[in-house]
């Protein structure tokens, strides 16, 4: 099959930017010829991946997505694609794969801590009003025929604020890299980068990995380290913030147990460098930094506002957060994952449910939805 993508970004790093990027190589290994179009893109190695750029205009977000909607349009108008699936909200495509979520369900848990003028400006801010009538249009018109969810919580979201035609809706979980993410990184590059970041032996590694503090939950994981035990903790934070700035308020004590990096491109590294994994997002579709997480055999604390919850056994292949801006919460999960044979137990659990999200599965369900589009053209 000849497919369209369309993505911003086609980039190794961020969560559904590099969900894409493993997408394309496993549609193309499969013979399939994929073209990416997008705006900022890593070049790829692969005969059967192509780019095309596209511009946008990048004076503020609402006129970068718009430009990069309209271009997008012209620049896949002029090819002849079998399948056209995009991973913006676009005008026209075949397949919207929703890795983004609901943005109104997202904007909803966001308002909920805002001001009165912080909620009138988010209301009528002209991006939010622009992708807001783009998921109207792709969920309720024939601007799309078929809508991807990445989790049954995107499909619940979706289904609750739009008249969305029965059929049109199919959850098709992530896969992961299960060679890339593997627990036995650890006795090679995990132990590499411990030593490269200063780590003992015996302290404790959280990582949290995500761009966003406020909606990753990254200042509720800074507050709940002053309720920690005094176990031999070290807190390990991966992605974009000014950290001298966020981290400026907390006791020197705490301060000094916290590393704070930009994200990294040698992320399987970190998470085999790590002990436990905390993710607890205000909103998260479902969460490829979770899955890379228990592939690497790391039990791992997320949100109920997560898609991955909903795939994760609570206190046996992880750990799942009521209350996600409950630092009290936060700190009782970190501090019941300090006992080792519990990392261990839960760890070699998480991995056999990682091992069930396989690239190729989802490549799978992606091409039964194809062969059902195709049909009806």
């Amino acid at each position: 099959m000849k497919i369209a993508v369309i993505r911003q970004k086609f980039v190794n790093y961020g969560g559904a930017e590099s969900f894409v990027a493993q997408y394309a190589d496993v549609m193309a290994n499969q013979g399939h010829e994929i073209h990416i179009f997008a705006n900022q893109w890593t070049e790829s190695k692969h005969p059967q991946i192509h780019i095309h750029p596209v511009p946008a205009l990048k004076i503020n977000s609402f006129i970068r997505s718009l430009s990069f909607a309209w271009f997008a349009g012209r620049e896949v108008a002029k090819g002849s694609y079998d399948i056209v699936q995009s991973h913006e909200r676009i005008f026209h495509q075949d397949i919207y794969r929703a890795g983004d979520g609901c943005h109104r369900q997202w904007l909803e848990i966001r308002k909920k801590n805002l001001s009165p003028w912080k909620r009138w400006s988010l209301r009528f801010n002209l991006f939010h009003r622009f992708i807001l009538s783009r998921e109207r249009a792709i969920f309720e018109t024939e601007a799309c025929k078929k809508v991807i969810a990445i989790s049954q919580m995107v499909k619940r979201d979706i289904e609750s604020f739009y008249k969305v035609p029965e059929n049109k809706i199919e959850v098709i979980y992530n896969g992961v890299d299960l060679e890339r993410f593997h627990p036995q990184n650890r006795w090679g590059a995990g132990k590499a980068v411990r030593q490269k970041l200063g780590l003992r032996e015996d302290e404790v590694a959280i990582l949290h990995v995500g761009s966003g503090f406020e909606r990753k939950g990254t200042g509720a994981i800074l507050q709940a380290t002053e309720a920690l035990n005094e176990f031999p903790w070290r807190l390990v934070l991966l992605g974009k913030a000014d950290w001298p700035r966020r981290l400026a308020g907390l006791p020197a004590s705490i301060r000094d147990r916290i590393i704070a990096l930009d994200p990294v491109d040698d992320v399987e590294n970190y998470y085999a460098a790590a002990d436990i994994f905390i993710l607890p997002s205000l909103y998260e579709p479902f969460g490829n930094a979770n899955l890379e997480a228990l592939a690497t055999g790391l039990p791992t604390v997320v949100g109920k506002n997560c898609g991955a919850a909903e795939v994760i056994d609570h206190r046996i292949n992880g750990l799942r957060l009521e209350q996600v801006d409950d630092s009290d919460e936060i700190a009782c999960a970190l501090n019941y994952l300090s006992d080792k044979s519990i990392r261990r137990e839960m760890g070699q659990k998480a991995r056999v449910l990682a091992e069930t999200f396989t690239g190729r599965r989802n490549a799978d369900e992606m091409i039964r939805v194809y062969e059902g589009l195709l049909s009806k053209k």
